[in-house]
């Protein structure tokens, strides 16, 4: 009978400990999700995220929120530290999706983090627990594996991957996924398949130095001369944002490249092209008809060409102002919405104010800054003198 009692006492003491167990589990998750639903972010956010971690050592989702929050700032010691820990709680935290798709992001990302430390084996292996733990989302985590095999030197492998996930999976792509790819399509000289990749990334992703000289050779090579032409200003209008440059220079790569394709005996078919890119140095008038397929770069030409005669009309403004997601790196582009503002709506000049903002953000001590500190001055009613 005092067994029967002692055996009784015993599963009390147990039951009461899970259901402290229970109680405190359930308080910890309410008050981490009181803080995740917090207005908070940032560097406020970090500070009471790291808070809440040290009170609750065994919190898995914390570490892998803070992990997070030091990958996206480039604290990459950092975030393998957090990372790491949260593996070891994994098998711990309770299985339910939330836990899932947390456990996914840490192994896709300590993969990404030993993907840019070359630790490519131990980065492709993370990748398959990670694909293993969210199937539902695998997509991203074989892409990881593409610039991991990438990274490898890997390039059938990689070409062959990176083909597939096109063929069904175009939409979800990221910038980095495309230049990639589009790069080594080009290794491999596989020029038609890389131009129509460049012109995914034109659309996807942000300029960068060199862009728009890898284009060129792109378009050139796939038969494209009139987009490989516009291809290269655009790397020269980049260039010129940002450094004062001759441009009798360029005028006269112009020339040197009307000869060379009169001599190929394929100059008819880029003269107005030619005739166009002239134009935005010279004083000549613009006489151009653009196609119903107009690449981006032409576009911009044309309406800039407009601006700088002072001719521009309200709708080519408002197209203008639609080509913005192609030149977020142009100190200049922001600098021909000023003057195509000055122009077309002088009475609404406060509405494009965000467009200066933007040149000094870009390059707050480049070629444009002077003038554009110079027009703030005067739209506040001061003079420079």
């Amino acid at each position: 009978m005092k067994s029967d009692n002692a055996v009784l006492l015993f599963l009390s003491f147990i039951l009461f400990f899970f259901v402290l167990a229970a109680c405190g589990n359930s308080s910890m998750e309410k008050e981490y999700e009181r803080i995740k639903s917090s207005d908070l972010t940032g560097d406020d956010l970090r500070i009471v995220l790291i808070e809440f971690e040290l009170n609750n050592m065994n919190h898995f989702s914390s570490k892998v929120d803070i992990g997070g929050y030091y990958l996206i700032t480039g604290n990459i010691e950092r975030a393998l530290d957090y990372f790491l820990r949260a593996e070891k709680l994994a098998a711990r935290a309770p299985r339910n999706r939330e836990t899932r798709e947390n456990t996914a992001i840490m192994y896709g990302s300590i993969a990404r983090i030993y993907l840019m430390q070359s630790e490519f084996i131990k980065a492709m292996d993370y990748t398959e627990k990670a694909i293993a733990e969210n199937k539902n989302e695998s997509n991203q985590y074989r892409f990881l594996q593409a610039h991991i095999l990438t990274a490898q030197q890997n390039q059938d492998e990689a070409i062959a991957l990176f083909y597939e996930l096109y063929q069904t999976q175009r939409d979800s792509m990221d910038a980095d996924d495309i230049r990639a790819f589009m790069y080594l399509l080009a290794t491999t000289g596989r020029y038609s398949d890389c131009a129509e990749l460049v012109d995914l990334y034109f659309e996807k992703g942000p300029y960068f130095p060199g862009l728009g000289l890898f284009a060129s050779g792109a378009y050139e090579n796939s038969g494209q001369q009139n987009k490989a032409i516009l291809a290269a200003f655009l790397e020269y209008e980049y260039h010129s944002s940002y450094t004062t440059t001759d441009d009798h220079d360029f005028l006269r790569n112009i020339d040197n490249m009307e000869a060379q394709l009169n001599f190929m005996g394929t100059l008819e078919r880029s003269e107005a092209t030619i005739r166009l890119l002239r134009s935005l140095f010279d004083n000549s008038d613009l006489v151009f008809r653009q196609g119903n397929n107009t690449f981006f770069a032409e576009d911009y030409c044309v309406i800039k060409k407009k601006i700088l005669s002072q001719s521009i009309t309200i709708a080519e403004f408002e197209r203008y102002l639609r080509l913005e997601r192609y030149f977020t790196r142009f100190p200049v582009y922001y600098w021909n919405v000023w003057q195509a503002a000055l122009i077309c709506q002088p009475e609404a000049l406060a509405n494009y104010v965000p467009a200066l903002e933007k040149i000094i953000l870009l390059d707050r001590n480049g070629r444009y800054a002077q003038p554009v500190w110079e027009e703030l001055t005067r739209l506040m009613g001061y003079t420079t003198e």
